[in-house]
């Protein structure tokens, strides 16, 4: 078995699910490769990119080397745990289509387009309930809502890590001049604006599941402000899952199975979905670090599976 994870070359952390469900593959006698996400090539209609192959568990955290060009199909599964660059991000996903025809590649490209996408959730109302949402891009259509009133989740249609959220109402000081400001100059940003769920102060839990099954899950509190995001100063805490909560994660994440979303996190305030995070949804490390077992293997091993 060979296995190319596509991902950006950041310093790698101990704690981190790629460095954690690397070293997990390598004891599991998988054949490991780090890929650049952002270095994918097509030469004579196969998918290229450039990385380095793993040869124990420890190697890749001394001496990265990204300069090995490494065919994509040669590998039985493709993970992508990074998008890379925004701006490359469809030229992106067309060639991961064509990889697709060649090779396994998970989380696929119809969910990558669909299920990441916080449009597509608002359609998924058979499945679950989700906050009352809209998207634009036109500054008039956000001041109309608002101005009805109650209070508002403002944030980036492609955004991550909790950045550029905003929580707003009629009350904020110049909050029009905000929107102005986040659709930019030529209002050719589209913003998500999303009904605030007030029980969300008592935490938000983010669910990992690996091919449908469930894996684990954590609280997600509020830090310094109205953002539970880990990398904005959320705080994690351990927690356990109602029956109906349970229900519900195995529900969606077979559905999400089914389109080729395997490994994702699931962002709940029960009965709301909140997102669905299926690019590296992170999780792994903050499981060990509440003193919880390590799951990489066991999420090796649900999508070895499949």
């Amino acid at each position: 078995m060979k296995l190319l994870f596509l991902t950006q070359p950041l310093d790698v952390k101990e704690d981190s699910n790629l460095t954690l469900l690397t070293t997990a593959a390598i004891s599991a006698g998988v054949e490991v490769a780090w890929g650049h996400v952002d270095q994918l090539s097509l030469v004579a209609g196969e998918v290229f990119t450039h990385g380095q192959v793993l040869t124990t568990p420890q190697s890749f955290q001394r001496d990265p080397d990204t300069n090995q060009e490494l065919s994509c199909r040669n590998f039985d599964l493709v993970w992508l745990l990074s998008l890379g660059k925004r701006h490359s991000f469809l030229d992106k996903i067309q060639l991961l289509k064509i990889l697709e025809t060649q090779t396994r590649v998970i989380n696929s490209t119809e969910a990558l387009l669909y299920l990441r996408s916080k449009y597509g959730l608002t359609q998924l109302g058979d499945l679950f309930q989700h906050p009352k949402t809209f998207a634009s891009n036109q500054v008039q259509t956000f001041i109309d809502i608002i101005e009805r009133g109650g209070d508002w989740i403002l944030k980036p249609a492609a955004g991550s890590l909790g950045q550029g959220v905003f929580l707003l109402n009629r009350e904020t000081d110049d909050y029009q001049n905000l929107i102005r400001y986040l659709l930019g100059q030529n209002e050719d940003h589209y913003l998500i604006l999303q009904e605030r769920i007030p029980s969300i102060e008592r935490g938000e839990k983010r669910v990992l599941m690996a091919a449908g099954h469930l894996i684990g899950a954590y609280l997600r509190n509020q830090g310094g402000d109205h953002r539970t995001n880990l990398m904005q100063g959320g705080r994690a805490a351990r927690t356990t899952l109602s029956e109906a909560e349970q229900a519900l994660a195995i529900k969606l994440g077979a559905y999400c199975s089914k389109l080729g979303a395997e490994f994702i996190g699931i962002d709940l305030v029960y009965p709301y979905v909140i997102e669905i995070n299926i690019i590296n949804p992170g999780g792994l490390g903050t499981l060990i670090s509440l003193g919880e077992a390590n799951q990489a293997r066991e999420v090796i091993q649900r999508i070895l599976r499949t």
